[in-house]
């Protein structure tokens, strides 16, 4: 701690610029580690601030006045919450309770299954191992479903907590909307007047942010969308459950992906087996992903920071070490923001090598 604060006392004088910017860094690291929990609506508003800022800016670029944009903005996005309230939300935990009651018809499937391929294949696969894979699948699919039904469960006692973000949240990302100068304005008020160096790193990052935030949201409700469509006019029942899974895998990179390919797998081999219906919605799960990476995300994230996937990777595990899933889901916001840091500082290092 000595030689921080040495360090720091010493840089203090020659940059104090680049101070302020560590300074800065390492306040808002520790407001989210202390406070990420406490400040999660606020977070939360910030975030569909940033999605719904563009389509306030659409209204604005033909002509509306900037408060009947902004209100006309939350009545759409009031109008598709209701919706997905009344007509998503039920279907799926329709289907969640379905899946849940159907585990034990699942099990013993798996359980016949694997007697069939011992009894075809004993020769060339040795029972025991036969056995122990099945112990372990079906222990993972009880698993799975005691997980279900303890998530279903424990969220009864959230409903307080659901209403109280119902009605904090579009408040917040109303005034968020409607007084985002001022409120610029009024922060600016506690920097010091030379902020070059945070001038800087906040416009840099405040687009990167919002292009992130509101790539992400039209990625999840374009692969969501797509991912229904294909598996419902595959007759599923489990369509609209693995569609809100493929989305929500998209807001973790690389490793969302991976993760829910099991379950899209594991349920669609239980509900069709060996048939023509598992190609054909194995093959359609793919196209969407191919399409997703090699289309979706380069159109959409056109102008985010270039990151390496190892990078990205690191922070994934680092944040989300750290904030929980708050921190999977800002990870590459955060590690955009160590990454301008880190130029920089660069920077500077090598215009004190060239003096």
């Amino acid at each position: 701690m000595r030689s921080l604060l040495g360090w720091l006392k010493d840089h203090q004088a020659r940059d104090a610029e680049l101070v302020m910017l560590l300074l800065s860094l390492l306040g808002i690291f520790l407001l989210l580690l202390l406070f990420g929990g406490m400040l999660a609506p606020l977070l939360l508003a910030i975030a569909l601030a940033y999605v719904l800022d563009g389509v306030v800016g659409m209204f604005e670029r033909c002509g509306v006045p900037h408060l009947l944009a902004v209100a006309l903005t939350m009545l759409l996005a009031l109008l598709a919450c209701v919706f997905a309230l009344l007509a998503v939300v039920p279907l799926l935990v329709e289907q969640v309770g379905q899946l849940v009651a159907n585990t034990p018809h699942y099990v013993q499937a798996v359980r016949d299954t694997v007697h069939q391929v011992q009894s075809r294949y004993a020769e060339w696969l040795p029972a025991h191992y036969l056995q122990d894979a099945m112990s372990a699948m079906v222990g993972k699919l009880q698993e799975w479903g005691a997980a279900l039904l303890s998530l279903s469960i424990s969220s009864i006692p959230g409903a307080i907590s659901l209403l109280v973000y119902a009605v904090l949240v579009p408040v917040l990302v109303f005034f968020l909307l409607k007084d985002k100068a001022r409120i610029l304005a009024w922060s600016q008020q506690f920097l010091p007047r030379q902020r070059t160096l945070l001038d800087r790193v906040w416009h840099e990052l405040d687009a990167q942010i919002g292009n992130y935030i509101r790539g992400k949201f039209w990625e999840a409700v374009i692969v969501a969308l797509a991912m229904w469509i294909c598996y419902a006019w595959l007759r599923h029942p489990y369509a609209l459950l693995l569609a809100v899974l493929t989305g929500v895998s998209v807001w973790v990179p690389f490793v969302g992906a991976a993760v829910v390919t099991i379950p899209v797998v594991l349920l669609s081999m239980l509900q069709w087996g060996w048939s023509d219906a598992l190609f054909y919605g194995l093959a359609g799960y793919t196209v969407i992903q191919t399409i997703d990476a090699n289309l979706i995300v380069p159109w959409l994230f056109s102008e985010m920071v270039n990151l390496h996937p190892i990078a990205i990777i690191v922070a994934v595990l680092v944040f989300g070490n750290w904030f929980g899933v708050l921190g999977v889901i800002v990870a590459i916001p955060l590690a955009a923001l160590v990454q301008s840091v880190l130029s920089i500082i660069m920077e500077r290092r090598e215009a004190r090598v060239g003096d």
